[in-house]
């Protein structure tokens, strides 16, 4: 066929025309023929002086045809040497004979077909029966041991080219045994750099066919393997077909070959019987396979039933013992156990173990240092240790590592750690005296058996610690076990700890899910958004959220949802909307589930009612800028105070002395009036500041009241009548005059905003002689009633109730504490009375302050005699202060008195002063000073000067910072004041 002839080597040929005595094989002349002109002697034509290359064609149909063979040999061939390496003992063996005939004897079918495709013009080839049977044995024989080879463990690159070139040989034998058996009327001969370049294809060929054998696992790759296998076989035969050269000794016609039809016949007969042999070796490697993988599936599903049984028993160390040794028979193992790690020292104690007899147990205590760095670092991060040989693999190569292998007769181990609290603490092993391939399906099988123990294993650690604990963590302990046991119930019953957890929460939980239109449907909502929220589940199940939600709740809610779809994260919102009741404020977290296509398909949302939580959170915002306006006003009060001494002390000096006419007097007295009552005003910011401890003392209830008629009258506005009963002439009521005007300015500010379209407020001061039981929680006896009455808009029933709890509020967010109502209760509660509430939706309130009575008349001040001024002629002072105003004036009262003053900016230049010998009578000092405080000053100088007396001033009214035992003098103050302060000190001298 053309494009199918070999090609042979000559020096020189010539056409020439045909010749009577020239026949062809049948007898009839050609009429053209090929002769060589000039022929060189050569050992190729074996000293014929006329010797003839012959040609010959090949039938390309049986060329491919032996093509295919190969391939399906090969092919053929992997499954089986496949089924080799997954196999054991006998059956190893068997499925590598198989491997070895398959692919032989393939070879050999290929070789025999591509030799029938092989045809000479006017030439009938035989073939030697012994030779080509020993051709077939040589192929076959070398292929098996070179499977035999290949197929021991541990795979290596020397085995695999040993056994490579082991087949290479086979083949090459095969090949030109098979030529070597050819009988024709010619005689064969090779060129030299075809024959190697054969013998480089075989060699290449058969290593590449090892190599592929250890390393095809999936049907693909086992399927280019046969084909780059039989294509190779294939190139090696016909390279060595180049190689060979026919030749004849006699005259004989060289003309075109034909092709006989019992040579294709037997060809196809060959093949056909080969390609059944492979079939059935094909379907009998896949009948194994499937009943090895059927014995294997089942031989797991009894190891999961028998681990199952073992774990229920409550002796946690005999199951441990019954599960080692379940596994090591179930694995074929040598030995297996359990091995716990100890943090402290790094060492791995070793209480369970199970051998198969051929090797001794691995039992006490072992350096975790003796595995290696590298397998206790894979081991520690988590991961499964899987070694075929402790020998050779890489992860092993450390000294210490093997010499540990060859102390306990170990050469495969598979190694799953537990880990506890982030760090390593259990492992399970399997060992092997011998290398060992780990199929993938082992170690997740073992993986899983594994994880099964450690629930075990936990559960025994959580045993031992319970038993540490004493008797009186009995219930602890209980919880504790209920704990476990939840837990591994969980393990096996997730869906439905799931859906306990979804109907019990107290969170508000529901699941919409995303329509393709964009659209949100309601799937599942929780008990408690039904009760939160006021919905039935079976009332919007299957509806979309604008169905049953108002047009504005419903827009918010779809664009929160819109923003999830959007940006896929965790979304989080506030939302306030009134459907039920009073208006609620919700935190909600939406959270998106994503469909296999990487799209939101659903939203499980999570709610919170922080309406209580949002209302203390403004309470506690107004409480702070009440605070720190106290502070404020605080700061500014005690300022003003230093600002008021020196006018009060000139004032009152002008006073005394009687300076100008009688016009210029009444101006004197109308400014000093006007100082008393901003001292009055600052004594009430300071009240306001809370800069002062209740004191309870007698107080005039009545000209409490009335003196505070002008301010409250500006509180309230032009719109509010105020309207005032408070009698002269009652007895003293015991309270703190500060804090009852506080109470009674906060009770005021209430009934205004009560009051909003205007109104009437009633002060009213009244004795009232209280009975037994009259009004709860008072002793009968002696009160004074202050009644603030309104006539706003009154209370309800649950408002009455509540409205002396701390930071209850119906002026909504922003406009109040809700702190004026309970602080005024807990003032009458503390000075042992009471506060009554009687009110009438839409008609008014009435609040009353009930106080004890102290039983006594209280004097005006225009009563008090007037304290004595004392004069104090040739005392020495110190006075200390660092407002210079207030230094100047009280040094001019001091000078007045008698006293011979030294001033004295600081209580540093104080004590200056009086190191340099100064031994005063009197020291008298302001407490906040920059530096060193009035206290600390005093303190120092009674230390060293103890027949000194000691006066500290003040700007606040209460006595915070200042020692209980030393005297004080509140700014402001007049030169009286500052006298009788004096005085009292005068009287503890000797």
């Amino acid at each position: 066929m053309p494009g199918c002839s070999w090609r042979w080597r000559e020096r020189r040929c010539a056409r020439i025309g045909s010749r009577p005595d020239a026949r062809a094989a049948g007898g009839a002349a050609t009429p053209r023929h090929l002769y060589c002109s000039r022929m060189l002697r050569s050992k190729l034509c074996y000293g014929n002086p006329l010797c003839m290359m012959m040609h010959g064609t090949h039938n390309l149909a049986l060329v491919v045809l032996s093509i295919a063979i190969a391939i399906f040999a090969s092919f053929t061939a992997l499954n089986l040497a496949d089924r080799a390496r997954e196999s054991r003992g006998r059956m190893q063996q068997g499925w590598l004979v198989a491997a070895a005939l398959v692919l032989g004897g393939g070879i050999w079918s290929m070789h025999f077909v591509a030799m029938l495709a092989f045809s000479m013009p006017g030439m009938t080839i035989g073939y030697d029966i012994g030779l080509t049977l020993l051709s077939l044995a040589l192929a076959i024989g070398f292929t098996g041991a070179g499977f035999a080879l290949a197929s021991r463990s541990p795979v290596s690159a020397t085995r695999v080219l040993s056994a490579g070139l082991l087949m290479g040989s086979g083949v090459l034998a095969m090949h030109y045994t098979g030529m070597a058996a050819m009988r024709m009327d010619a005689k064969l001969s090779y060129g030299w750099p075809w024959l190697l370049t054969s013998v480089l294809i075989a060699a290449t060929a058969a290593t590449a066919a090892m190599w592929l054998t250890t390393h095809a696992q999936t049907l693909r790759r086992r399927l280019v393997a046969a084909i780059v296998m039989g294509v190779a076989i294939a190139g090696m035969h016909f390279a060595g077909m180049k190689a060979a050269i026919f030749s004849s000794a006699s005259h004989m016609v060289v003309g075109r070959g034909s092709e006989t039809l019992a040579q294709t016949t037997l060809a196809i007969a060959i093949s056909a019987f080969t390609i059944f042999i492979l079939l059935m070796a094909c379907g009998a490697a896949a009948i194994e396979r499937n009943l090895s993988a059927y014995v294997r599936r089942q031989a797991r599903i009894a190891m999961r039933l028998r681990i199952a049984d073992i774990l229920r028993a409550e002796d946690t160390a005999a199951a441990l013992r019954q599960v080692a040794e379940a596994i090591g028979e179930h694995f074929s193992v040598s030995r297996t156990g359990f091995g716990e790690l100890s943090q402290a020292d790094n060492i791995f104690q070793y209480d369970v173990c199970w051998t198969d007899g051929s090797v001794p147990p691995l039992l006490g205590r072992l350096p975790a240092a003796s595995f290696g760095v590298k397998i206790v670092a894979d081991l520690s991060a988590g991961r499964t240790v899987v070694i075929q040989d402790l020998m050779e693999a890489d992860l092993s190569d450390e000294a210490l590592t093997r010499e540990t292998a060859r102390q306990v007769d170990t050469r495969a181990i598979l190694v799953v750690p537990f880990r506890r609290g982030g760090q390593l603490h259990t492992i399970v092993y399997l060992n092997s005296r011998t290398p060992r391939a780990w199929h993938v399906e082992e170690v997740e099988f073992m993986e899983e058996l594994a994880e099964r123990v450690r629930l075990v294993i936990d559960r025994d650690a959580a045993e031992a610690q319970l038993r540490e604990l004493n008797a009186t963590l009995e219930a602890r302990i209980e919880a504790r076990t209920k704990e476990l046991q939840d837990a591994e119930v969980a393990r096996r019953e997730a869906d439905m700890l799931y859906r306990a957890y979804f109907q019990n929460t107290p969170d508000p939980l529901f699941v919409v899910r995303v329509e393709d239109d964009g659209g949100f449907l309601v799937e599942q909502i929780n008990p408690a958004h039904e009760a939160g929220v006021g919905f039935q589940f079976e009332t919007i199940r299957g509806k979309r959220v604008e169905q049953f939600l108002p047009k504005e709740i419903s827009a918010t809610v779809i664009a929160a949802y819109q923003v999830v779809v959007e940006t896929r994260d965790i979304h989080q919102y506030r939302e306030a909307f009134q459907l039920s009741g009073s208006p609620r404020i919700w935190d909600t977290t939406l959270i998106p589930l994503f469909s296999d296509a990487g799209a939101v398909e659903r939203i499980i949302g999570s709610s919170r009612d922080v309406t209580k939580q949002v209302a203390a959170e403004e309470a506690l915002r107004q409480v702070q800028k009440m605070e720190a306006m106290g502070q404020l006003t605080g700061g500014v009060a005690h300022d003003f105070n230093n600002l008021l001494t020196p006018i009060m002390g000139a004032l009152d000096r002008l006073d005394a002395k009687g300076l100008g006419d009688e016009r210029d007097r009444k101006f004197i007295a109308a400014a000093m009036q006007s100082a008393d009552r901003a001292k009055t005003l600052v004594h009430r910011l300071l009240s306001f500041a809370r800069r002062q401890p209740l004191q309870p003392v007698p107080v005039d209830v009545s000209g409490l009241v009335a003196g505070m008629t002008d301010l409250l009258g500006s509180t309230l506005g032009p719109r509010i009548e105020l309207v005032v009963d408070a009698p002269a002439g009652l007895p003293a009521a015991v309270a703190d005059p500060n804090q009852l005007e506080m109470a009674l300015l906060n009770l005021s500010v209430n009934a205004r905003d009560a009051m909003p379209d205007g109104g009437a407020l009633h002060l009213t001061v009244s004795r009232s002689l209280v009975q037994d039981n009259e009004i709860d929680g008072m002793a009968p006896g002696d009160y004074i009633c202050l009644c603030v009455a309104d006539t706003g808009m009154g209370m309800d029933e649950e408002t009455k109730k509540r409205a002396i709890e701390p930071f209850y509020s119906t002026k909504g967010v922003g406009r109040g504490t809700g702190l004026g109502l309970s602080m005024a209760h807990g003032l009458a509660a503390q000075l042992g009375g009471a506060l009554t509430i009687d009110s009438v939706l839409g008609k008014g309130t009435t609040i009353c302050l009930w106080l004890p009575s102290s039983g006594e008349s209280v004097r005006s001040g225009a009563d008090a005699p007037a304290p004595a001024i004392i004069p104090f002629s040739g005392c020495t002072a110190i006075l200390v202060d660092d407002e210079d105003l207030v230094r100047e004036s009280a040094a001019q009262m001091l000078g007045d008195l008698g006293f011979e003053v030294t001033s004295a900016t600081s209580a540093d230049e104080a004590q200056i002063i009086i190191g340099q010998g100064m031994k005063p009578d009197l020291l008298i000092t302001d407490h906040l000073m920059p530096g060193m405080t009035g206290t600390e000053l005093a303190r120092s100088v009674l230390q060293r000067l103890p027949e000194t007396q000691v006066l500290v001033m003040s700007g606040y009214a209460d006595a915070k910072g200042i020692d209980p035992d030393l005297p004080r003098l509140t700014k402001p103050f007049r030169q009286a004041e500052l006298a009788g302060a004096i005085r009292q000190l005068w009287r503890g001298r000797p």
